[in-house]
């Protein structure tokens, strides 16, 4: 029938992972990352036109922008994850998808796994980076100092927890998978 899924009613799509509270987080993570690329779009527009029509440029506009790219990256890494726009190379597993389903499965389980290993190890080394530019803010910004300067804590602190929430989405994935295997085999 026309509009339905090809894939059986018992089975979810590869990425599924059941709606909470968590997934919106990570949607608010989205789109505050999206608001953000708005409001960056509009001082960068702005700066353009303080320089050429007014020969008035913004102070801090590329120091702002750095800042913001990276920012704007790890608060939508998660939901990027979760709807399954992140970048991989499918060729086994779609190999897999109609010879080896179960085997599938099994690898995405492990893979999502690992990728939920890996992240909350990142997380962990890079704690003591965050914890320093909180207590010395004074010795952690960007920018020229007299002219412009942001300090990076809240930079680290975004960045911080876009790693524990695509961590966190990670494991959910395993745990989707893994449960999806085990309902299979009833």
């Amino acid at each position: 029938m026309a509009g339905e899924s090809a894939l059986p009613r018992d089975e979810a799509p590869p990425n599924a992972v059941p709606a909470g509270p968590f997934a919106r987080v990570i949607g608010i993570m989205n789109a505050a990352g999206t608001v953000w690329i708005i409001g960056l779009m509009v001082l960068i527009n702005a700066d353009v036109l303080g320089r050429g029509a007014l020969n008035a440029p913004i102070a801090g506009t590329p120091e702002l922008v750095s800042f913001s790219i990276v920012g704007i990256v790890f608060l939508q890494l998660a939901h990027t994850l979760r709807s399954g726009s992140m970048t991989r190379s499918d060729v086994l597993l779609n190999a897999l998808e109609r010879r080896a389903p179960r085997l599938r499965r099994t690898l995405l389980a492990l893979f999502h796994l690992a990728g939920g290993m890996l992240m909350f190890l990142i997380a962990w080394k890079y704690w003591p980076s965050v914890a320093h530019a909180w207590q010395s803010p004074e010795r952690n910004f960007m920018g020229n100092p007299g002219f412009f300067t942001i300090p990076l804590w809240p930079l680290y602190i975004l960045v911080f927890l876009g790693i524990l929430a695509t961590a966190i989405q990670f494991v959910l994935m395993a745990w989707a998978d893994a449960s999806l295997l085990s309902r299979r085999r009833k």
